[in-house]
C-alpha cells in the first residue's frame, strides 16, 4: 500500500469520513459520515451536545458544533469488514456563539502554545507510550501476556511482533514516521516511538496510535492494553512526555557553557515543573487505575525530583549536550490515561512561571530517590508526589497557575468526572477485601 495525502477533496477517495475530537478525559469520540456529505459538513460542521464533551449534561453548554480541521485529513490505512475506505478528520469545537469552545482540549493547548509563542517559543513534544498485547483470558481479567519475553528482547513467538509491525506501517502510512518499537520490561508489554513534533500535532497523533494499537491487535486476535496498571503482578504502563523550546536562534534549553548543557531558562522551566508537580500529576495520572501503578518500589518514579541520568527520577533530563536540539525534559511519570492535549498545557504553564519567577532549580538527584530517608528527602527539598486520585485532585484545584491554562470549565470538568470515578470505586467490594475480612471479622 502506497502512502496517501490529503487532498483539496480527500472525500473523493473515501467512502465514509469519521470526525473525531476528544473529550476532557482524553478519548477519542467520533460522528461518521458519508463522503459525499463532507464538503458540506466541512463547510458548515456539525452540532453537537456539550455533555459529550464535558463528561455530564450542562445546559448552559448543551449546543456546541464541531468544525472539522481539514489539515489533519489522513487516510485510514485499513478497510471496513465490507471493504468501505474511511477518512479520518479532527474537529475543533466551538460554543453556540461560533467561537473555541473554552473546554475543548484541543482549544486548550492551542491556547498554552500561543502564550508560549507570545514568548518567542515554539514548543516541541514527543511521546514514548508502553502497552501490552494481552491475549483472552478468564473474564474479570485484562489478560494474559501474548508473550514471554523481557526488556529489549528478540522473542521467537512473533506473533506480538507482527502486531507491532502492523500498528508501524499503519501509521507510517497516516504520516507519522515511526522511529522504532522495542520490548519492554514484562511479558507482553511494548512500547512505540513516533516522530516529535508540535504539541497539537503530537497530542493528536498520540490518540491515533492508540486507536490503531488496538484495531491491529484485535485484527490478530489480542487487546492492545494502554491502561496504568493493567497486570497486578507486573510493572504498569508510563506514557514518557518529551518536550523542548525552540527559538528564533535555534533551541533554548541548551547552553555550551553549562556543565549539564542546560540553559538559565531549561533551568527555570524546570523549577517551575517541579513546583507545580503536584497538579501536573493530576493531569498526567487521572485514573483510579493511575495510583496503582505510582507506588514505590515498582519501577515507577513517586518524587518530584530531577536527574541527568537517573532514570528512576519523575524528571529526566535527556540528550546529548554534543547536539543541541536533542537537549529536553523527559517526564517519566505520566500514564497513558493521561488526555494529552491537557498535559501539554499544563507543563507549558508551568514552565512559564517558572520563568516568570525565575525558580532556582534544586541540585539533581543522581540516586533512587526511594533509597533515601525522610530526612534526606527533606533536606534536598524532595516531596513525595500525590500517592492517590483524590490528593492529586486537591493539588489541581488548589493550583492557580495549572487551572488558568486549563481554564475552569475544562479544570473543573476534570476534577468533577475523576472524582465521580473514584466515588464509584469505593462502592466496589474487591476479591481482595472478601478474602482478608469475610471469615475473620
Amino acid at each position: 500500500m502506497t502512502r496517501q495525502y490529503a487532498t483539496d477533496d480527500p472525500a473523493l477517495e473515501v467512502d465514509l469520513v469519521q470526525l473525531l475530537f476528544t473529550d476532557v478525559a482524553g478519548r477519542l469520540k467520533t460522528l461518521e459520515v458519508p463522503a459525499d456529505r463532507w464538503a458540506e459538513v466541512r463547510d458548515r460542521g456539525w452540532t453537537l451536545d456539550g455533555s459529550v464533551l464535558l463528561g455530564y449534561g450542562d445546559p448552559e453548554h448543551s449546543d456546541l458544533r464541531l468544525r472539522p480541521d481539514p489539515a489533519t485529513f489522513v487516510h485510514r490505512p485499513w478497510t471496513t469488514p465490507a471493504g468501505r475506505t474511511v477518512g479520518l478528520v479532527f474537529c475543533d469545537v466551538l460554543d453556540a456563539a461560533g467561537q473555541p469552545f473554552a473546554a475543548d482540549p484541543r482549544a486548550v493547548l492551542r491556547r498554552a502554545v500561543a502564550a508560549a509563542e507570545a514568548r518567542g517559543q515554539s514548543p516541541v513534544f514527543g511521546v514514548e507510550a508502553e502497552f501490552y498485547l494481552l491475549r483472552a483470558a478468564a473474564p474479570g481479567t485484562a489478560g494474559e501476556p501474548a508473550d514471554g519475553a523481557g526488556y529489549w528482547d528478540l522473542s521467537v513467538d512473533e506473533q506480538a511482533d507482527e502486531v507491532c509491525r502492523d500498528i508501524a506501517e499503519a501509521l507510517a502510512l497516516m504520516g507519522l514516521t515511526v522511529d522504532g518499537h522495542h520490548h519492554e520490561v514484562c511479558p507482553g508489554q511494548r512500547e512505540l516511538v513516533f516522530r516529535h513534533g508540535g504539541a497539537l500535532e503530537t497530542a493528536d497523533r498520540l490518540l491515533l496510535l492508540k486507536h490503531t494499537a488496538k484495531v491491529m491487535a484485535r485484527r490478530r486476535n489480542l487487546s492492545a492494553v494502554f491502561m496504568p496498571k493493567p497486570l497486578a503482578h507486573l510493572y504498569g504502563n508510563a506514557l514518557h512526555v518529551h518536550v523542548s523550546l525552540d527559538g528564533e536562534a535555534g533551541p533554548l534549553f541548551h547552553d555550551a557553557a553549562d556543565a549539564d548543557g542546560m540553559s538559565e531558562l531549561f533551568r527555570h522551566s524546570l523549577a517551575g515543573v517541579l513546583d507545580h508537580a503536584p497538579a501536573l500529576t493530576a493531569l498526567g495520572n487521572p485514573s483510579v487505575n493511575s495510583y496503582k501503578r505510582l507506588v514505590p518500589a515498582s519501577g515507577t518514579p513517586v518524587h518530584a525530583s530531577w536527574a541527568r541520568h537517573n532514570r528512576s527520577t519523575a524528571f529526566k533530563v535527556a540528550g546529548d549536550t554534543a547536539a543541541p536540539r536533542s537537549l529536553r525534559l523527559e517526564l517519566r511519570s505520566p500514564d497513558p490515561s493521561a488526555n494529552p492535549h491537557l498535559l501539554f498545557a499544563g507543563v507549558l504553564a508551568a514552565f512559564a512561571d517558572g520563568q516568570d519567577r525565575a525558580l532556582k532549580l534544586p541540585e539533581a538527584c543522581e540516586e533512587p530517590a526511594d533509597t533515601l530517608t525522610a530526612a534526606d528527602l527533606a533536606a534536598r527539598g524532595i516531596a513525595a508526589l500525590p500517592t492517590d486520585l483524590p490528593t492529586a485532585l486537591r493539588a489541581l484545584e488548589e493550583d492557580a497557575t495549572v487551572r488558568a491554562a486549563l481554564g475552569e470549565l475544562a479544570a473543573g470538568a476534570v476534577v468533577r468526572n475523576s472524582r465521580s470515578d473514584w466515588a464509584a470505586w469505593h462502592r466496589v467490594v474487591t476479591p481482595w477485601e472478601i478474602e482478608q475480612y469475610a471469615q475473620t471479622v
